[in-house]
């Protein structure tokens, strides 16, 4: 296959869904306006010997960890990752006594000769921690602060093609869906981030 120029850039459109108590997701709120991301795969390779010689691997992935960063907190995510609670006075910072899972979609944009084109992504089993801040007094110029989310992708399990079971390869394995990437042209792509999709493996 030939060489292709294509790059990708910008991050945008933040979102994010949370599950009710049956499992389904709510409707995707958006998050705040965004700065960067970055993510990084958590894999690992453990090298099995015997008789003084490397005879397998065994490989753990164990999914992605990452840092949003955006320009400022939304209060209603904030409370949603049971981090922050009204009280009298005002919003308050709390211990965050748990990581709740949900799902984030995010938009990035795709470069190629001639065409630009805006991709679309969900992460699932994402949680979050508090937020880093860092404040820097104003010179001449004001400063902007970026707020910086740790994030942790841990992944849901994939499911068959009708949604209902667990999927599993030809090997009896379950298969865990880090993300979703949805371009142009890609069926549901116009409504992708209407409502947080269901992994399903092809027919």
């Amino acid at each position: 296959m030939a060489k292709k120029a294509q790059f990708r850039f910008n991050i945008k459109n933040i979102k994010y869904a949370f599950p009710d108590e049956t499992g389904m997701y709510d409707a995707p709120k958006d998050l705040a306006y965004a700065n960067s991301l970055a993510l990084e795969s958590v894999f690992t390779e453990n090298p099995l010997y015997g008789d003084g010689l490397k005879i397998a691997t065994v490989a753990s992935d164990q999914g992605k960890t990452g840092t949003l960063s955006v320009i400022n907190k939304d209060e209603d995510y904030e409370i949603a990752c049971g981090r922050a609670k009204k009280i009298n006075g005002g919003l308050a910072d709390t211990q965050q006594l748990a990581s709740i899972e949900h799902a984030m979609y995010y938009e990035t944009e795709d470069l190629e000769p001639g065409k630009k084109s805006t991709i679309k992504a969900w992460l699932f089993g994402v949680t979050s921690g508090q937020a880093g801040e860092s404040y820097e007094q104003t010179r001449d110029t004001e400063t902007i602060n970026a707020i910086d989310y740790p994030l942790t992708i841990r992944g849901v399990l994939l499911k068959d093609s009708l949604g209902a079971d667990n999927y599993t390869d030809e090997n009896g394995n379950t298969v865990m869906i880090t993300r979703i990437v949805c371009k142009p042209g890609e069926t549901g792509y116009e409504t992708f981030g209407d409502s947080v999709p269901i992994p399903k493996a092809l027919d």
